[in-house]
């Protein structure tokens, strides 16, 4: 039950994250001039648009787990 749990968390957490970077990574990607000037260059365009499309994959995977995690609460109530 802890295991489970503590999953949860985990998995809540690192939703939260990417789906901030995924926001983060469009708006850079349009309006990069914004960006770029508030990371002192750091962060480009090009780079912005590459962490935004390796999000996809780590996004899906976590919207995954935050959808089963309920269900398998349901499940075990049962």
């Amino acid at each position: 039950m802890q295991i489970l749990q503590i999953s949860e968390i985990i998995t809540h957490i690192l939703l939260t994250i990417v789906i901030i970077v995924f926001i983060i990574t469009g708006y850079s990607m349009t309006n990069y001039q914004v960006i770029n000037a508030l990371t002192g260059g750091a962060v480009s365009k090009l780079t912005s648009f590459q962490i935004h499309s390796n999000l996809i994959l780590p996004f899906m995977v976590l919207l995954l787990l935050h959808i089963v995690f309920p269900l398998m609460k349901k499940m075990r109530g049962r």
